[in-house]
């Protein structure tokens, strides 16, 4: 006997080799033509289809595939046939060894049966080509009629005639053994003992086996007896069990590259979808599915696609063609394939005498399907949405509500690919409830299903263990897999070790699986293996090989089957994605564990924290798996509750009011606010930053970190000078409802950083493209608060500057006792302080009830408060925020000050904040003004101002200079020059403009003034032309220019430039060159007292 899997390579030789020695073949588009060998002809009519593997004469209707051309051609049996290609090309022949006479006698009996229906094939095919019977005209055209020509020869269509004579005449004359053919319900035996034959006046629609022989028939009656059935099909034999056989297979078994399987009611819709190229398709020949065909479709697939007969029943929701799906493709999908359904639209069916009016009546496959657009207009849908759909739809109560969700939730249990996963509950929330209820559902029947399984003795344990091995294929033995061959082949070793599931990572984007491995040495070691490294062969030997000696030494499909195997028994853990709140699921994540319900539950060794809201949750910085790595999750293994600390709030806050005085009470209530941020957030649109402002050694920055102290301890703030904006959207978005500390902010960074910082205030971040998904560009949403510090004032940007809560820090000298509270301080934060942090925490519920309420009533009464002043509006809005926090939560927090402490210093932080914004928008008023000036002809180089390069400057009444590296470019401005301007432009305006002394005090408070000097300035006449005067210079007259030698301001021109866009510069002067000028003309110049110009302008 020859065994499986040479017939199987057999099968797989290409059939233009095989036709090679007998037909010419010419191509002619995708197929080929030549002069058909099985009759004479001079225009080629036979045709190979080598994307088919299968050939069809269009004159003779011969066809099929490489080894029926040769039991034909060469007059073989299949058996010889297989035996005969092999030789030919040169493929090794293996035998079925080791057999009893017993199963040996069983082999020949069945190989007898198989020869049988070979020859009974030859028959029926005859008696539909039979050219001068009227009886087989009409066959052909019935058969024809429902399927192409050259299809029904290619699936070896047939006509059973009406008179059995002809038939049993056939046989005899064939010699075929008469109990054969009773077995095989060709013949049946009447009551009175007459003989006669089973299939009478029917179209012969041969059932076949994976190899593509014959083994039974279904037979569809074509006469005009209302009595007779309409389809019968062969009885089981030793070569045919209809629980067992799929039709169809014979060709799915082929399709190597079909994505799907199509699930279609019977064996004339599986023809349908065969006639149109849908080759993947097959049908039980029966209403239920059994485990045995589900096993065999698992071998060449792990999806399916169901075409249901759209009919309906009276008397019950739906009709059996639903029915049957429902059935089958809930036992599909709890035998893990991936499941989808493309439902018929019902046929109208015309009532009345008009038939205008028209009721549904049944569809199927083989009527509404002719064509490939017929197939895929169906709209494709994942069979448990498919499913709920259905079952919701007549749910009339709210306990068969509860009863459908319970149902439905239990097969998501066997979704094992997240992205489907997702899109099921996506779509059950539009179904109906939301998908947190179907997620919690899910999570229920999951626990559900482990009590019962826990339930099991150890004996059961084993022996299902055992049988779901060998459902997939597999044994275990010695700590290795090994995979169980088909009927004679011998079981494989496929690796040196073997995998316990321990967790399923569900993650939208990353996926992953927590395995236990063992290997034959009985060496451990737990793994997390991504979905893409268990679908990818190369990657998977590498992952497991990297870890220690563990060897997978089969391919994909067998890996595949290992997976299937593991999927099955595995529970899921969802991977927290960010630290601090989640909304969805209503906890507070550290790295180590997770608050809820005021109660801290830490991570196993695994990562893993069971039973919140009756799931688990996978946290994997704290992981055995990654733990000696230390260059991952390094923020979430910051970001840890550890309670080292007992301090209390109001010892903390207390401690915090004697190093930072009032500046200490604002940025603890930000620090309140930013733990509950989203809630603000929704009422506001707007979240601000903190800005501690400050020189070197103010303390600035410790105040900074002991409120981060709260989240993370003993981390230094990024400088911002060296991060890129990538780096700090990064470290902004790792977590909700927390606290960022940004360091070193100074005015001249980088124009993006400023931008980045300004999206801040509402919520964005980065702006990206998204390269996993779509390619579209994404935003990144910021929902933490931000601490910025810095010895700069961020008000060359009043964008910024306006989104900020401002505090100054001037103190920088500190007697010894402050000292000591200030080193007391910065011991008690390095500890941490996430103690408080969780009791802060369980005042939300209270937070979420009252805070929109109590910002509506700060918000008024700091409106009243200011009503006589005019306060930039962001300012205000900022201002309001920790405000109303701390009003929210002043019953329950105890803490060293009162709501009226807070109010008073809110409003002064509010009124500086305020003058300093205003003092920066007429500052660059100014700068506009002088440009706008100059660029009239108003404002004139050397009379109004003059710029100098020089390396040092030392102005008025300072004792040292000031060095520059390089020529520094120092702007003059000539004090009574540009009063003068300034005022001119004051005279007829009506909107409020401070005048000229003011706008001299904030000159001078500007960091880029350097100080007064004297310098020469040209003398303008009123019509703005320089004065002069006439001298006599030998026998010529000379003009000599006017210049005077009044005090100017001088400023570093550069940080001008870069601040206001100033541009005034229309020559260089070196210094060397204007002393050459002013000492030759300084004889003769009447200079202005330095007196005169000091009553003229006080300063």
């Amino acid at each position: 006997m020859i065994s499986e899997s040479t017939i199987n390579k057999v099968r797989e030789l290409s059939i233009e080799n095989v036709l090679e020695p007998y037909v010419r073949l010419s191509r002619k588009g995708s197929t080929l033509m030549g002069i058909c060998p099985f009759h004479e002809e001079r225009t080629g009519s036979f045709s190979v289809s080598p994307g088919k593997n299968l050939f069809h004469c269009f004159s003779c209707n011969r066809g099929g595939d490489a080894i029926t051309f040769i039991m034909e051609k060469e007059n073989l049996s299949f058996m010889e046939a297989i035996e005969f290609l092999a030789r030919q090309h040169n493929i090794p022949i293996e035998y079925v060894e080791g057999l009893d006479k017993e199963q040996a006698a069983k082999i020949r009996h069945k190989e007898t049966l198989l020869a049988t229906l070979g020859h009974i094939q030859d028959f029926f095919v005859g008696s539909l080509l039979m050219p001068d019977s009227d009886e087989s005209r009409l066959a052909r055209e019935y058969a024809y009629g429902r399927w192409p020509e050259e299809f029904c020869s290619v699936a070896g269509i047939g006509y059973a005639p009406r008179d059995g004579g002809a038939f049993m005449e056939f046989c005899r004359t064939k010699g075929l053994d008469e109990d054969v053919l009773f077995e095989l319900g060709l013949l049946r035996r009447g009551d009175d003992g007459y003989v006669y034959a089973m299939f009478r006046h029917r179209i012969m629609i041969p059932i076949r086996n994976r190899w593509g022989r014959i083994i039974a028939y279904t037979a569809r009656y074509i006469g005009n007896n209302p009595k007779a059935p309409k389809y019968i099909n062969s009885p089981n034999s030793a070569v045919y069990a209809k629980g067992e056989c799929l039709f169809g297979i014979d060709k799915a078994s082929r399709e190597r590259s079909a994505e799907y399987f199509i699930i279609v009611e019977g064996a004339p819709d599986v023809l349908r979808m065969q006639s149109i190229g849908y080759d993947n398709t097959v049908a039980a020949l029966g209403t239920a599915w059994t485990d045995s065909q589900f096993e065999q479709l698992k071998k060449y697939t792990t999806s399916l696609c169901f075409i249901p007969d759209s009919d309906v029943s009276e008397g019950k929701p739906f009709g059996p063609g639903f029915e049957a799906v429902m059935a089958n493709g809930t036992a599909a999908v709890r035998k893990g394939f991936h499941v989808t359904v493309r439902e018929l639209p019902f046929a109208e069916i015309p009532v009345g005498k008009n038939g205008w009016d028209v009721k549904p009546g049944k569809n199927d496959a083989d009527s509404f399907i002719h064509s490939r657009e017929d197939y895929t207009s169906l709209k494709e849908r994942l069979f448990i949405v498919w499913l709920a759909q259905k079952r919701f739809l007549v749910a009339d109560s709210l306990v068969e509500e509860r009863k459908c969700v319970s149902e439905i939730a239990d097969l998501m249990r066997y979704v094992k690919d997240q992205l489907v996963f997702n899109q099921c509950i996506d779509e059950l929330a539009k179904i109906y409830g939301k998908a947190k209820l179907w997620r919690d559902a899910v999570t229920q029947a999951r626990g559900e299903a482990r009590k019962r399984q826990d339930k099991l003795t150890p004996m059961d344990e084993r022996q299902r263990e055992a049988e779901l091995l060998r459902q997939h294929g597999l044994f275990i033995r010695e700590n290795c897999y090994y995979a169980t061959g088909d009927d004679d082949e011998e079981p494989s070793r496929i690796s040196n070790f073997i995998m316990e599931p321990l967790f399923h990572i569900e993650d939208e984007n990353n996926g992953t699986r927590i395995f236990r491995m063992r290997n034959t040495y009985n060496i451990c070691r737990v793994i997390e293996l991504r979905e893409s490294e268990l679908c990818s062969l190369n990657s998977f030997q590498q992952k497991v090989g990297s870890v220690g000696n563990y060897v997978w030494l089969a391919k994909i499909d067998k890996l595949n089957r290992v997976k299937e195997y593991l999927y099955s028994k595995t529970d899921t853990a969802e991977r927290v994605r960010k630290l601090g709140w989640d909304a969805v699921e209503g906890f507070f994540a550290f790295g180590n564990g997770l608050l809820l319900d005021g109660k801290f539950q830490a991570v196993d060794d695994l990562g893993i924290v069971r039973g919140v809201n009756g799931k688990a949750y996978y946290i994997p910085a704290m992981s055995k798996i990654y733990i000696h790595n230390p260059e991952i999750f390094q923020f979430e293994r910051l970001m840890v509750h550890e309670n080292r600390n007992g301090i209390k709030l109001y010892d903390y806050v207390k401690q915090q009011m004697e190093v930072f005085g009032e500046n200490a009470t604002i940025a603890f209530c930000y620090l309140l606010s930013t733990l509950f941020r989203d809630v603000i957030f929704r009422r506001t649109r707007h979240f601000p930053i903190l800005n501690l402002f400050g020189e070197k050694g103010t303390g600035k920055t410790t105040l900074a970190t002991s409120l981060q102290a709260f989240f993370l301890h003993g981390v230094d703030p990024p400088n911002l000078g060296v991060t890129s904006v990538p780096a700090m959207n990064d470290r902004v978005s790792q977590a909700v409802n927390t606290l960022v500390v940004l360091d070193e902010y100074k005015n001249d960074l980088d124009i993006r950083k400023i931008a980045y910082l300004k999206g801040l205030w509402g919520g964005g971040g980065q702006t990206k493209k998204n390269t996993g998904t779509d390619g579209m560009a994404a935003q990144t949403i910021v929902s933490t608060g931000v601490v910025l510090c810095g010895q700069d004032k961020p008000t060359q940007d009043m964008a910024l500057y306006t989104r900020v809560l401002f505090l100054a820090f001037s103190k920088t000298s500190f007697s010894q006792k402050e000292k000591s509270r200030y080193e007391d301080l910065v011991a008690l934060c390095n500890l941490g302080l996430t103690h408080l942090t969780i009791e802060i925490l369980n005042h939300r519920e209270l937070f979420e009830k009252n805070f929109a309420d109590t910002y509506s009533i700060v918000k008024r009464e700091l409106a009243t408060k200011m009503e006589d002043e005019t306060i930039h509006d962001r300012i205000f809005g900022n201002w309001v925020i920790p405000l109303a926090t701390f009003r929210t939560l002043e019953t329950v927090l105890d803490v060293p000050f009162s709501y009226t402490d807070l109010f008073d210093t809110a409003v002064k932080g509010m009124r500086v904040q305020n003058e300093l914004a205003q003092e920066s928008s007429e500052v660059a008023d100014f700068w506009n003004m002088l440009q706008g000036f100059q660029t009239m002809g108003k404002c004139v180089e050397k009379a109004h101002y003059r710029i100098r390069y020089l390396k040092s400057f030392r102005p008025i009444s300072a004792k040292e200079d000031m060095e520059f590296k390089e020529a520094r470019p120092i702007l003059y401005l000539n004090m009574a020059a540009v009063a003068s301007l300034f005022n001119s432009r004051n005279t007829n305006v009506t909107t409020n403009r401070s005048n000229w002394s003011t706008i001299l005090s904030y000159l001078k408070s500007h960091p880029t003034y350097l100080g007064l000097k004297q310098d020469r300035f040209t003398i303008l006449l009123p019509n703005g032309m320089p004065d002069y005067t006439i001298e006599m210079v030998g026998n010529e007259q000379v003009k000599k220019i006017k210049v005077n030698r009044p005090k100017a301001l001088c400023f570093d021109y550069q940080q001008l430039k870069d601040m206001f866009g100033l541009d005034l510069e229309t020559e260089v002067i070196t210094d060397v060159q204007e002393t050459m000028v002013e000492h030759d003309s300084a004889e003769d110049v009447n200079l202005a007292s330095d007196e005169a110009m000091q009553k003229e302008f006080p300063f």
